[in-house]
């Protein structure tokens, strides 16, 4: 990894080296990311996008998520879900 070529942090490195120059990159309105450290996202950019990220500390299921993306994450949940509930995560 010199000069951090494949990676920079997080869990990802081996999903890069199991599909080395295999992948190709997504246009970016297809894949909004920061919904977890990013409160300046445009809301129709997020509204287009087929996947939503929430790469960052504040994931939508914590308390110091920003209320303004949590309900992209809600709106899908389904809280009667035994784990959910054995997690305390609630609507």
């Amino acid at each position: 990894n010199h000069e951090r070529l494949l990676w920079r942090l997080g869990t990802l490195p081996p999903g890069l080296l199991t599909f080395w120059k295999q992948t190709f990159a997504l246009e970016r309105s297809w894949h909004v990311l920061g919904l977890g450290y990013n409160p300046s996202i445009d809301p129709k950019e997020i509204e287009r996008a087929a996947v939503i990220h929430y790469n960052g500390n504040m994931k939508p299921w914590l308390e110091i998520s920003m209320p303004k993306y949590r309900q992209y994450w809600t709106n899908y949940v389904d809280y009667d879900q035994a784990y959910l509930r054995e997690c305390n995560i609630n609507p």
